[in-house]
């Protein structure tokens, strides 16, 4: 009988195993381990303020964990956490914005996403701590940017929208009115204190809810390798050894490695979720809240929805027109420097954001065009 390609929901054999299984669920488990090692590589990344490489993993994971249709309790709370990273990541980045309102900072955005992840932080005091901290870096980093008229706004902002307590409202008050980077206030509750707060966070989190299954076991294939040395340049992958191999031909490699049993059933096939690392509560405060919000920054100008996952943040360089010259000429005159967002918004530009409008408008000043 002619046997055809694995259709999406047929059973298949399994290469080292002689059960069955359905690939639907093997590819499930899978991506969740995949996810698992997105997300504990975000937190490394995170910790150590390597923005290039937590750019790359977030866009890895944020495709993978938003194709999936029905998140797991504990995959939706890692997406949420993800949520707040690439914000305190880009929170001293004021072009960068997450919501459709380019006056709502990363920051300010942050404290919607913190709010949901109350029940996933054990320690009260240390989740008002982080609130407090995020309430006076809102303002913060806008004075520390030299734009104290954005520092006023935000205040407003938190004083309608948020929790702000009263006392803490009043020193920021005194702080905007004085325009004082170096009030007590914020040194004493600096940026450094919100990033090493969040990682009290994160440990106290993934001591709870490990991710690192896969991270384990690629530890155990290299340290069998390195035990191996002679094996090194053998493939996994390859269906029959090397002449000189000692391992059999129906012995796989990574099995033999790690010693684990022959013929037994990697995964059964009456459960639904196969493999299940951790009982999670369910999120209590909005569980999916954070769902509709994207995990990477928005692009100032949002295109139509069938071209928004096209657009990739690291595009090739387009070369400027005579026209957007002119516009950008022209916002300058109509708004001052730094205001590239309205400049922006008021101008059509071809897929620019307000940084290119920024390093645009450098180049036209050495160049003496304006």
């Amino acid at each position: 009988m002619d046997v055809g390609a694995p259709q999406e929901n047929q059973e298949v054999i399994s290469s080292t195993t002689a059960a069955t299984v359905n690939i639907c669920e093997v590819e499930s488990v899978a991506k969740s381990w995949m996810i698992d090692f997105n997300f504990l590589s975000l937190c490394r990344f995170y910790r150590e303020q390597n923005n290039e490489k937590f750019s790359t993993t977030l866009k890895a994971f944020e495709a993978m964990i938003d194709d999936e249709n029905q998140l797991q309790d504990h995959q939706q709370m890692k997406r949420t956490i993800c949520c707040l990273l690439s914000r305190i990541m880009d929170g001293k980045n004021l072009d960068a914005h997450y919501d459709l309102n380019n006056k709502v900072t990363p920051l300010m955005s942050a404290l919607s996403v913190w709010d949901c992840l109350k029940d996933t932080v054990y320690d009260d005091a240390l989740y008002d701590k982080i609130k407090n901290l995020l309430f006076i870096q809102c303002v913060g980093v806008c004075l520390e940017k030299g734009n104290a008229q954005l520092a006023a706004h935000t205040l407003q902002w938190l004083e309608k929208e948020s929790d702000l307590p009263e006392k803490l409202q009043r020193k920021l008050s005194t702080v905007v009115s004085k325009k004082d980077v170096y009030d007590q206030l914020l040194t004493r509750f600096s940026f450094n204190h919100l990033l090493k707060s969040i990682n009290s966070f994160l440990d106290a989190f993934l001591q709870k809810h490990p991710s690192d299954f896969l991270l384990k076991a690629a530890s155990k294939v290299v340290q069998a390798r390195q035990e191996r040395p002679e094996q090194a340049d053998v493939d996994p992958n390859s269906e029959e050894p090397e002449p000189d191999s000692p391992v059999k031909p129906e012995t796989n490699t990574v099995s033999s490695e790690l010693n684990l049993r022959p013929k037994k059933k990697l995964f059964s096939t009456k459960t639904v979720h196969p493999w299940k690392p951790e009982s999670a509560k369910k999120l209590q405060c909005r569980p999916h809240g954070t769902a509709k919000l994207k995990v990477s920054r928005r692009s100032c100008k949002v295109p139509p929805p069938s071209q928004q996952d096209t657009i990739s943040k690291h595009r090739t360089k387009k070369k400027w027109i005579f026209e957007e010259d002119q516009y950008l000429k022209a916002g300058v005159k109509k708004y001052g420097e730094g205001k590239w967002s309205k400049i922006l918004e008021e101008f059509e530009f071809r897929d620019r954001t307000s940084v290119m409008l920024k390093d645009r408008w450098r180049t036209l000043k050495k160049q003496g065009k304006v």
